[in-house]
């Protein structure tokens, strides 16, 4: 009988999915918004049955979001994104609101 490991582990996959292992818990989670809009809470739903292991889109394309369905390689995916290391101050920019400005980094 072979021991299944309870640790969690993700795998960024060359140009393919998130391998995600550790029989964890996967559901989706909306943002509950207060009266004015703001986000407030995370609110669970649509658990999915635990698995040992889950292969999650990286690509945006599958038609069984949020798992895998190897569109990446029919699209030609390239998942090669890298982190900008310039500092935040570098990055964001200034959004006007109607009250207040934002300064944010995409």
């Amino acid at each position: 009988m072979s021991k299944v490991s309870n640790e969690a582990r993700v795998v960024v996959t060359k140009n393919g999915p998130y391998l995600v292992t550790g029989s964890i818990r996967l559901s989706k989670q909306t943002i509950v918004t207060d009266a004015q809009g703001g986000s407030e809470t995370w609110k669970e739903s649509d658990a999915y049955p635990v698995r040992e292991s889950y292969a999650l889109c990286r690509c945006g394309r599958s038609k069984t979001k949020p798992f895998c369905d190897g569109t990446h390689t029919k699209i030609g995916f390239d998942g090669n994104e890298t982190a900008s290391r310039e500092p935040y101050q570098a990055q964001a920019k200034v959004q006007d609101g109607p009250d207040m400005q934002l300064l944010d980094a995409e």
